[in-house]
């Protein structure tokens, strides 16, 4: 049991480190009560990311915070993968949904956006 709770912790720790690559002010929870892991806010853009490795457990869970989600902000969604059905869902319901992989790539795109600004100057 205690080895689910690490996975499931360096996948949200993996998550949030992408969204500060991006220079957004990343806020992990802390509180129990809240539906999502961590909240990303960069200028007017504010996220509650939700990190589920296995999303086809986490449905039930989605349905409640997008009704408890702050106003102003919009729920994103982090899975190891999902598919066509599972996409257009999230498009109906209003959130966003996105797969770790890609996720991983945008950081890695930036990482390397900034070390070739940091060598051209």
């Amino acid at each position: 049991m205690q080895k689910k709770k690490l996975t499931i912790k360096d996948f949200i720790d993996s998550c949030s480190l992408v969204f500060k690559t991006y220079q957004y002010d990343v806020n992990l929870s802390k509180n129990r009560t809240t539906l999502w892991h961590f909240s990303a806010r960069k200028s007017e853009k504010k996220y509650m990311i939700y990190c589920a490795p296995q999303y086809a457990k986490t449905k039930g869970i989605v349905k409640i915070a997008l009704k408890k989600i702050p106003k102003g902000s919009r729920l994103v969604v982090v899975c190891s993968r999902y598919g066509a059905t599972e996409k257009m869902e999230a498009d109906t319901m209003g959130y966003s949904l996105i797969d770790y992989n890609t996720l991983e790539k945008y950081g890695l795109e930036m990482i390397d956006a900034k070390a070739r600004l940091t060598e051209a100057a």
